[in-house]
């Protein structure tokens, strides 16, 4: 039964993996077929940053870069740059290069709740929780519906041995929503680490 069972997932593995491939060859033809009339696009506003998401999408992250750099020059709205420049820098995990496009960003739309929680995730790898929880904040109060700002927030507060508010920003991910993996389990354990922490007090 185990080995049947084995099988099977060995099968779906096969079949997802082959999909990807796929998929992943489709993004080469579109990109191949972007350069091939290079010539055409090249004065077209968004060729460069059609270019970088296809890249973004088979991790070309070091291609992505350069056609974002390009898009720069002919591309009004460079708002829109800086954010894509900076989530590509974050997978590439040059947090500090993100942080000063994303800052970019902001100064450009202050308004804009994507870019502080941008921020703030980046924060968060850089280890600086008090600013994460400030940006997570300031993404809620802009739009106060979105249940990953309060789950990265309750991250951010648990580091910081704010358990009560890690607590509170959990229960908040599961009002929003009730299906939220982990989070139930999550909050047990902060629960435990509080009732722990006030033992030894």
């Amino acid at each position: 039964m185990r080995k049947s069972s084995n099988k099977k997932k060995s099968n779906e593995k096969i079949v997802i993996d082959l999909k990807s491939k796929l998929e992943e060859i489709e993004v080469i033809n579109k990109i191949e077929k972007f350069e091939k009339y290079q010539d055409i696009f090249d004065n077209q506003p968004y060729y460069y940053l059609v270019q970088a998401k296809l890249k973004i999408k088979i991790n070309d992250f070091n291609g992505a870069l350069l056609n974002l750099n390009k898009a720069c020059s002919v591309i009004q709205n460079v708002e829109l740059i800086y954010n894509i420049r900076a989530k590509v820098l974050f997978k590439m995990k040059n947090y500090n290069g993100a942080l000063m496009n994303i800052n970019q960003a902001i100064l450009l739309n202050p308004q804009n709740d994507i870019y502080f929680y941008r921020r703030a995730n980046v924060l968060f790898q850089l280890k600086i929780y008090a600013g994460a929880i400030k940006d997570y904040s300031k993404a809620i109060e802009i739009n106060d519906s979105n249940e990953m700002y309060y789950f990265n927030r309750g991250l951010a507060k648990g580091c910081l041995r704010d358990f009560i508010g890690a607590i509170e920003d959990f229960e908040k991910v599961i009002e929003i929503n009730p299906n939220k993996v982990n989070t139930k389990e999550i909050i047990k354990n902060l629960q435990n680490r509080l009732h722990r922490a006030n033992t030894k007090q």
